[in-house]
């Protein structure tokens, strides 16, 4: 059978992902084990560690009961220790029959790149959350600073988004916002204003198709992320 890794940063998303799954297999409830950090006995407990594996692990084997085929579902596999995801990888590259595996995340920077070669990948699209007031005061202090930022400050910036290529992309998702809403309110007032680099208009726009871009490429390639954004803060001088 196959194992998947399903990516979103809701967990509802992923749940309500899993669940329609489940019943486009039609898998029966009584065929399912979700697998998620122990929060009952260890409430503090931030990892999925190595003996929840092994516990699942016993169970993988065992022949689905009411359904042709049996699920397994890990939650929050971000959460799953190192260790732990090496005892994963030979079920994840040939699970037993009869047997689907889905790891669920908000994000694959934490898991194994031998974890990800085993499973097939899917993001999940999800509607995009309005930010916040406290959002938007810092992405637009951010755009205004931009262009007087100097190149250490733009490769410190690249580092830190790069550590989580997903949340990159969240990023950026809101700032192009923030870039779009500018520019309406620039067009709405027909005002063109002095600017290092010509009107403001034309730099917004400049910037609205440069993180457009950077946006693209962080989602369809496998560019390395902190070369891509450093590549586009540094272009934007």
């Amino acid at each position: 059978m196959t194992s998947f890794i399903i990516i979103a940063t809701g967990k509802k998303t992923r749940q309500s992902y899993a669940k329609e799954y489940a019943a486009k297999k039609k898998i029966d409830p009584f065929d399912i084990t979700i697998i998620e950090k122990d929060s009952t006995t260890k409430p503090l407990t931030q990892s999925i560690g190595i003996e929840v594996v092994k516990r699942m692990q016993t169970k993988l084997f065992l022949k689905p009961i009411k359904s042709e085929n049996k699920l397994v579902i890990i939650e929050d596999a971000q959460l799953l220790t190192t260790e732990a995801q090496n005892a994963l990888l030979k079920v994840l590259e040939e699970p037993p029959d009869h047997t689907i595996i889905i790891l669920a995340t908000e994000t694959r920077e934490a898991l194994l790149p031998t974890i990800i070669s085993r499973c097939q990948v899917m993001h999940l699209e999800e509607a995009a959350k309005k930010p916040s007031e406290k959002d938007l005061q810092s992405l637009q202090e951010f755009i205004d600073a931009l262009p007087n930022l100097s190149i250490g400050e733009r490769l410190k910036k690249a580092e830190q988004l790069a550590k989580d290529k997903e949340k990159a992309i969240r990023w950026i998702e809101k700032v192009i916002l923030v870039l779009r809403e500018e520019l309406l309110k620039q067009h709405s007032l027909g005002a063109k204003l002095s600017h290092p680099r010509g009107d403001t208009g034309r730099h917004l726009g400049v910037m609205l198709r440069t993180f457009q871009s950077l946006h693209t490429l962080l989602k369809t390639t496998n560019v390395n992320p902190r070369f891509a954004i450093e590549n586009t803060l540094l272009k934007l001088i």
